[in-house]
């Protein structure tokens, strides 16, 4: 039964929910280029009976992608149907945060932690790309709230299969975790590791004894092959830090927290997990938010503790005042940064699909650039040659497909070939003399946002 004061938190929440969904409308209804696209087409491939990993290249474990072929197979492509995963995804990783605060920690510190989890810029962006961390993010907190809340280890487990089938990061703070517990009673680590078995095993040992090497090189060999990002890396980790820098600044308040026993465990994820970043050999942006839920506990708490433990009565109210506007401010500028630049769409999409549906037939291929040719299949109702829809540069740089025999692959085919000035599968000198020596120049198209884009017809 919730009394009057649980009942204003859950109520807040709710406004917190509504808030979030209002501002993220335009990203849910808009398609936008970025490698959600070649997921959305993968999945198209899965729902018509193709296999992952056998049929064409896919560099994750499975969940995620059958996931989408459901969705596709139930709804066809409908991309506020598509975006809606990862916005269901965060809003129920945020009602975990919430939950989970709440009943260890408090109301205070369960409205603190889910405002700090939600109004993130990173998880604000991110909830309407569907990279598949946001899916393994919820199903880690959902685990994490059965183990911690409601000491079942078994459940916990199978929910941290599920993330670990979804995407391999999730598999960092799952050890961790599964150190922590043996160090703590034998009994629960057992329980909690038979959970996890039953799922994790269980379907990459479907997948492996079915699929093999086709299996194991992509989706783990392909990650350890990958080029080093260098200067990439640090840029894309402080990036990172400075837009979601109130989060991560509250929960470095744990460091003056006297009684830091109850959020030890969240605090010793986060920052292994944190380390861990650094030495990959590629970052990006949404690496960050399978952490992003501890560190929005930790937060959470550690202001609270903070602000009670620190502040004299007459200076509470000033101090909240202060911090209420700062995030405020924080808060605007992510929302206004969204609204012209995160969420801005395809600006050159109808021209393009409007151009390539003229000087096409129904039985036109399309390949290139693994940002928009997907998107530019799904919209037009094309086939991508060779099934091939992601083509990011780690694929031929890595050596797990091999770039001069996909071109080979595609002569003789009908094809328009869509590439990117400045990046994409046009790096490759190998692509710019396939280009000059079997196909037509047809058009470029100048994207503010993206650059241009250029469009062959290759036979």
């Amino acid at each position: 039964m919730l009394n009057d004061k649980n009942k204003l938190a859950y109520a807040l929440f709710f406004v917190f929910v509504i808030m979030f969904i209002l501002i993220v409308l335009k990203g849910l209804i808009t398609p936008q280029p970025g490698d959600e696209n070649v997921y959305y087409y993968m999945g198209k491939l899965v729902s018509e009976g193709k296999i992952p990993y056998r049929d064409f290249f896919f560099a994750h474990p499975p969940l995620h992608i059958y996931l989408i072929a459901l969705i596709y197979k139930i709804f066809g492509f409908n991309i506020v149907i598509l975006k809606a995963v990862p916005l269901i995804s965060i809003l129920t990783s945020a009602f975990f945060i919430f939950k989970i605060s709440d009943e260890k920690f408090g109301n205070s510190e369960a409205i603190t932690a889910s405002l700090l989890f939600l109004f993130s810029y990173s998880a604000m962006f991110n909830s309407v790309f569907s990279f598949g961390i946001d899916v393994a993010t919820m199903f880690l907190v959902i685990g994490a709230y059965f183990l911690w809340n409601k000491s079942n280890g078994i459940l916990a487990g199978l929910f941290f299969g599920l993330a670990g089938i979804t995407r391999l990061l999730s598999l960092i703070p799952i050890f961790i975790i599964f150190a922590l517990v043996l160090l703590s009673t034998r009994k629960n680590f057992l329980k909690l590791s038979s959970g996890f078995l039953i799922i994790f095993l269980l379907i990459n040992g479907l997948f492996i004894l079915f699929l093999g090497n086709y299996y194991t090189e992509q989706v783990y060999k392909y990650h350890l092959l990958k080029s080093l990002g260098g200067k990439e890396n640090l840029n894309e980790y402080l990036s990172i830090i400075k837009l979601n820098w109130i989060l991560f600044s509250s929960a470095l308040l744990f460091i003056f927290i006297k009684d830091k026993k109850p959020i030890k465990m969240f605090v010793i994820i986060s920052i292994i997990y944190l380390i861990f970043l650094t030495p990959l050999k590629k970052i990006f942006g949404f690496y960050f938010i399978i952490i992003f839920p501890f560190l929005a506990i930790v937060g959470g708490y550690s202001i609270i503790r903070f602000f009670n433990q620190f502040l004299i009565k007459k200076w509470k109210i000033l101090v909240l005042t202060l911090l209420l506007l700062i995030f405020i401010w924080d808060f605007a500028a992510n929302v206004l940064f969204l609204e012209k630049i995160g969420f801005t769409g395809f600006e050159r999409g109808k021209d393009l699909t409007d151009f390539m549906n003229s000087v096409s037939n129904k039985d036109t291929l399309l390949f290139g650039d693994s940002s928009v040719v997907p998107l530019l299949a799904l919209l037009t109702s094309k086939k991508i040659a060779l099934d091939f829809a992601d083509t990011n540069n780690q694929v031929f740089i890595s050596g797990i497909k091999n770039l001069n025999d996909t071109l080979a692959d595609l002569k003789g085919k009908d094809i328009l070939f869509i590439i990117r000035s400045t990046e994409g599968i046009s790096y490759f000198n190998e692509v710019k003399g396939f280009l000059n020596k079997n196909c037509e120049f047809l058009s470029q198209f100048h994207d503010k946002i993206e650059g241009s884009y250029l469009v062959y017809r290759c036979s």
